[in-house]
């Protein structure tokens, strides 16, 4: 499966490290095991550039140690989920969103960029554009 993960979502050679990091922070001693659970969150998605999105996103979500934030697995289905809907924010704005909710590793931040992908897994993006008002002031904090 890791094989796999790395050949869908790696872009370039550069990529396979981070990836390969991802998969380490958030395989919990099973990177396949993940790996196969995000695969099938891509496959349930709509958007074939959703998972590519938020594996770039997640990857370079890393704290002042340089390793990567673990959030939950609902928070990542929610991110692929949310990247994937179409309607009330075109995706390159909802990358943005992303980007600025994984920008800070702060504890509130991170509660409320969990909290907000976690709703995603659920819910259409126009009923979570509420929560992307405090995204970009929680992302400044750090």
């Amino acid at each position: 499966m890791r094989e796999e993960f790395l050949r869908r979502y790696a872009t370039s050679p550069i990529h396979v490290p981070r990836l390969e990091r991802l998969l380490a922070a958030y395989g919990n001693g099973d990177p396949d095991a993940f790996a196969a659970a995000f695969i099938e969150w891509d496959r349930e998605s709509a958007d074939a550039e959703a998972a590519r999105i938020a594996t770039e996103l997640l990857a370079l979500f890393v704290d002042g140690d340089g390793r990567v934030v673990r959030l939950t697995d609902d928070a990542v289905r929610g991110a692929v989920n949310w990247l994937a809907q179409p309607g009330a924010q075109a995706r390159l704005e909802r990358a943005t969103v992303l980007r600025d909710l994984l920008s800070s590793t702060i504890p509130e931040a991170v509660a409320h960029a969990t909290r907000f992908l976690e709703a995603a897994v659920s819910k259409p993006a126009g009923d979570l554009e509420s929560l992307t008002t405090d995204s970009t002031r929680l992302s400044r904090l750090s």
